[in-house]
């Protein structure tokens, strides 16, 4: 077959169709398969593949067998997969913006990509360019294209958005726009093409020639139909047998398109280059952007943050069934990779996240859940991190505070707390443990240098630097206020346990009075410091509301600056 054979007509729409199903079932066969292969956190031994697809079967026949858990899951499906109420609790632009984008693409997938299986089945007599079908059409693309619009808008407007949005976030918007763009003038494009109507008039007419003038005045002012380079005569009488031959020979397939509202009125708008239109036939390329889009899209799927349209539901309904206590680990760690696919890169944990306003001191883009959901399941699928990201992605992942507010507000019903847990457990096996423990593990190393603890202790005279920027600060500035009552120790659980208060820096007043003696070295070095729980028990009560807790915070902030430098 020709080259240009294959990359024209009925073809070109065969081949490319062809080739895009392939992909995209290959793709989603290799997403499943990961699903049930891939680990986040510790390898667990025992933990096959073919053991986490039968606990997830036995998982599911536990859900069909029990009719509890089945009005559960039909309640999942209704209030959070179809309204997305919890969405629509959190915040009502995004709910809309996501039932525009999901309920108008899912309306055009089905009822006009898939009409041969869906709508010609339903309605009986369907036909595309019949009313109510072009006015409905309209309506799912009208939908879209606002939905598109509220994205743009939130992504340039929400200032969390705005530091976490890629290129892919803009590609996505861009296809999707593609789409519908080419879609409304595509049908805008044959409403005013003669070579769209003469073409019907050859396959479906069966008019003689001295028929056709009437047809085409009616197609021309009530169709808007133009027929550049030909005069066509308007008469009552021409236009009354042109009705009647319509009635005859096209309603059945036909309806007027000025029930398609955004498609017949740019119709109109194009007018004005109706000749260049019809002598070009540039119905037929807009037709092949439009396919071609949609097939890139259906091959890109697999592989692009839209594959969530298929998983976010199945995530939601899990999380309505099971919520955060799924019960057996190879669940667990299936939902885990589950999960980072599922992820809509929506930006809501970011925007709620209390240590999100850290990235303007760190710089650092793990320190927004967001942007580590994507790190790990881009790790998870094999593109592995050099040591220098590895360690700011260690930093970033145990910066967070393990609050749960992430999975709590997530509207794709995501366990993103299980995600950080297994996340930690990781980085400790691969010797990136909490910066806490990494520096008190580097101020052991320290100690053998450092005067021994029985040595008598000498009160350096003039300023200390470390004690003058403690004084600066309006929690540090509270230690003079310390008078040694004990009433921190006496209130702290982690003296309670070890009882141990007789070596110096095992308990919370050593430190405060350390530093009112300017012994900065060994307030730093204090096991309490860097054992404390930050319960903020010692600071609630201290009569002379000295912020012991916070003191504790900075110093170990400026012995992470003296170490790492950051």
């Amino acid at each position: 077959m020709p080259l240009y054979d294959l990359l024209t007509g009925f073809n070109l729409y065969t081949w490319s169709f062809s080739i895009a199903s392939a992909v995209f079932c290959i793709g989603i066969i290799y997403r499943i398969i990961g699903f049930f292969r891939l680990s986040i956190g510790p390898q667990r031994t025992g933990f096959t593949t073919t053991s986490r697809i039968k606990a997830f079967l036995l998982g599911l026949s536990g859900i069909l067998v029990s009719p509890v858990r089945i009005l559960h899951l039909f309640k999942a499906v209704i209030l959070d997969v179809v309204l997305q109420l919890p969405l629509m609790r959190q915040n009502f632009l995004k709910w809309f913006m996501h039932i525009c984008i999901y309920w108008g693409f899912a309306g055009l997938f089905f009822f006009h990509a898939l009409e041969g299986y869906v709508s010609e089945v339903i309605f009986p007599g369907y036909q595309s360019t019949l009313s109510p079908f072009m006015f409905l059409r309209n309506i799912a693309g009208v939908m879209v294209m606002v939905g598109v619009g509220i994205a743009i808008y939130r992504r340039k407007t929400n200032f969390r958005l705005k530091q976490i949005s890629r290129h892919r976030d803009y590609l996505a918007i861009a296809l999707l726009g593609l789409i519908m763009i080419s879609g409304f003038g595509l049908e805008a494009a044959k409403i005013i093409s003669s070579g769209v109507f003469y073409d019907m008039v050859e396959e479906y007419g069966s008019l003689d020639e001295e028929e056709l003038p009437a047809l085409k005045a009616v197609w021309q002012e009530e169709f808007n139909v133009q027929f550049p380079g030909e005069v066509v005569q308007i008469t009552p009488e021409l236009m009354e047998e042109g009705r009647i031959l319509n009635e005859d020979n096209c309603t059945v397939c036909h309806s007027n398109p000025k029930e398609a509202f955004v498609s017949y009125p740019l119709s109109i708008a194009m007018k004005p280059v109706a000749g260049f239109f019809n002598r070009h036939r540039l119905d037929a390329l807009i037709l092949k952007i439009h396919f071609l889009s949609c097939f890139f899209g259906l091959a890109y799927l697999p592989f692009s943050k839209f594959l969530h349209i298929l998983t976010t539901p199945v995530s939601l309904m899990i999380s309505g069934l099971a919520g955060q206590q799924i019960e057996r680990d190879e669940n667990k760690a299936t939902r885990r990779v589950f999960d980072l696919s599922a992820c809509t890169e929506c930006g809501t944990c970011t925007s709620h996240c209390a240590v999100g306003p850290l990235y303007e001191i760190f710089d650092n883009p793990w320190v927004f859940p967001s942007e580590r959901v994507i790190r790990i399941r881009e790790s998870a699928w094999g593109r592995p991190m050099d040591p220098e990201s590895r360690d700011a992605f260690s930093q970033g992942s145990f910066i967070c505070t393990m609050c749960n507010k992430c999975s709590q507000l997530c509207p794709a019903g995501l366990d993103l707390q299980d995600i950080w847990k297994a996340t930690r457990d990781r980085l400790e096996m691969e010797s990136l443990p909490d910066p806490v423990i990494r520096i008190r593990e580097l101020l052991k190393k320290h100690e053998s240098k450092k005067p021994a603890l029985d040595t008598p202790l000498v009160i350096k005279p003039g300023q200390n630097p470390v004690v003058e920027s403690l004084k600066k600060s309006f929690q540090g500035a509270t230690f003079s206020n310390c008078y040694t009552c004990l009433i921190c120790t006496n209130s702290c659980p982690v003296v309670a346990v070890t009882g141990e208060t007789r070596e110096f820096g095992s308990a919370p007043h050593q430190v405060i009075h350390a530093l009112v003696l300017g012994q900065t070295e060994l307030a730093k070095d204090a096991s309490i410091v860097w054992n404390c729980l930050t319960c903020y028990k010692c600071q609630e009560n201290c009569p002379q509301g000295v912020r012991i807790t916070d003191i504790f915070y900075q110093l170990k902030n400026i012995v992470h600056h003296q170490e790492f430098g950051i």
